[in-house]
């Protein structure tokens, strides 16, 4: 019988030891945090199809938007956030991205777009308020102009954001020059014509 005892006290004390391992283990299942989530990590960069053929972008852009996030996804910013998708056709010459054109110089282009659309795509991440304050002239020109008449868009420092006060006003004193020659050109041209 002594040794039936010791069997049977043994197989107890498995038994409990089992029994507190195992209710160990559930404690620390449920106190463990949650398993994190993989994150995917892209290892092709999002513009390296654009810069296969755009070689003069092939270092990437720089200055502002080379550091920026984009505020709709909260990701740097690419090639296709300002000038979209562009279709399979596009490596065949197709022109269906967005082209940012300077107002003043590419008025008679069949290419361009308007001024609305081009000045849209840099609305959607710039919000006017800023604009506003950081100068007058972006309320008075935004309809008028497109965005890249002052402003390059790939520069290592955009030469618009240091310019002093007294540069800026002979910026639009300059401007306004020339469209008022050009205005006076169009009207003296008109007036040597002789009517029909």
């Amino acid at each position: 019988m002594g040794d039936l005892t010791m069997d049977f006290l043994r197989l107890m004390l498995m038994a409990a030891m089992l029994l507190t391992s195992l209710q160990g283990q559930a404690a620390d299942a449920a106190t463990a945090p949650a398993p994190t989530t993989h994150e995917v990590e892209f290892l092709r960069s999002a513009d390296k199809a654009c810069t296969d053929c755009h070689k003069e972008q092939s270092e990437g852009m720089h200055g502002k938007h080379g550091q920026a996030t984009n505020p709709n996804n909260l990701a740097p910013v690419t090639c296709t956030n300002c000038h979209g998708q562009p279709s399979p056709l596009h490596r065949e010459g197709v022109k269906d991205v967005m082209r940012f054109s300077d107002s003043f110089k590419d008025k008679q282009s069949t290419e361009r777009y308007p001024i609305a659309e081009q000045n849209g795509v840099c609305m959607s991440c710039h919000e006017p308020g800023p604009l506003r304050e950081a100068l007058w002239a972006h309320d008075v020109h935004a309809t008028k102009l497109t965005c890249t008449s002052c402003h390059q868009l790939h520069p290592a420092k955009e030469p618009m954001v240091a310019i002093p006060e007294k540069s800026r006003i002979k910026l639009c004193v300059d401007c306004h020059s020339k469209q008022h020659q050009a205005k006076a050109g169009n009207q003296t041209a008109s007036l040597g014509k002789e009517a029909p």
